[in-house]
């Protein structure tokens, strides 16, 4: 073979790999768009109604958290911003336990700002919605009150929701730092949030 032959041949190889690499990176980018606007809304709203709940939280086997399953009603208390309030039915008794307000900052971008039961600021979020699923971390969020006796300052949280109409779950891996800025420990944790009928979450009389 020539050897302009064979530099044409490596020349045509090479354009074709990288005709394929860009083809299949658009490809990807057209997969991750972000979900529209009205999607994201109608997603939001699943996460409203009657659900039995399960918490757990594995870190180190003496700080493991797993509680017996709750009910929580979820109500919307506000169509724009969206807004969730969250309250424990606990037999005769209900709790506020926290509530989100999501809103969309900018195309595709959705923040989820959430309070806890007094309206004190947790921590706050931006990522796009892609389908039924959106992800986001959050550093520097306040610590649970379950560990408020704990030598560490904050949270890094990274926070996964999956939602269907039947149920929906929290995946975290939640980083826990000290003041001075170093990691104290990591922690999983795994809430699942089951659609169940309304009645149960009306107090017993």
């Amino acid at each position: 073979m020539q050897p302009w032959t064979h530099l044409r041949s490596c020349l045509t190889i090479m354009l074709a790999s990288s005709s394929l690499t860009i083809g299949s990176t658009r490809l990807h980018a057209e997969e991750a768009q972000p979900a529209a606007t009205a999607d994201v809304v109608a997603t939001l709203k699943q996460m409203v109604g009657c659900f039995q709940v399960h918490f757990t939280y594995i870190e180190d086997g003496a700080h493991d958290a797993i509680y017996p399953p709750v009910y929580e009603r979820a109500d919307l208390v506000n169509e724009s911003p969206l807004t969730i309030q969250r309250t424990l039915v606990l037999g005769q008794t209900e709790q506020l336990h926290w509530s989100e307000v999501w809103t969309e900052v900018l195309a595709g971008q959705w923040q989820q700002e959430v309070t806890g039961p007094y309206g004190d600021f947790r921590y706050r979020c931006t990522a796009p919605w892609n389908l039924n699923q959106w992800s986001c971390i959050a550093k520097g969020a306040a610590k649970p009150r379950r560990d408020a006796d704990r030598p560490y300052a904050t949270i890094d949280r990274d926070n996964t929701l999956q939602l269907n109409a039947k149920r929906w779950v929290q995946m975290e891996t939640n980083r826990k730092v000290t003041a001075d800025g170093k990691l104290y420990s990591v922690e999983a944790g795994w809430n699942q949030y089951d659609l169940v009928d309304p009645k149960l979450c009306v107090p017993s009389p």
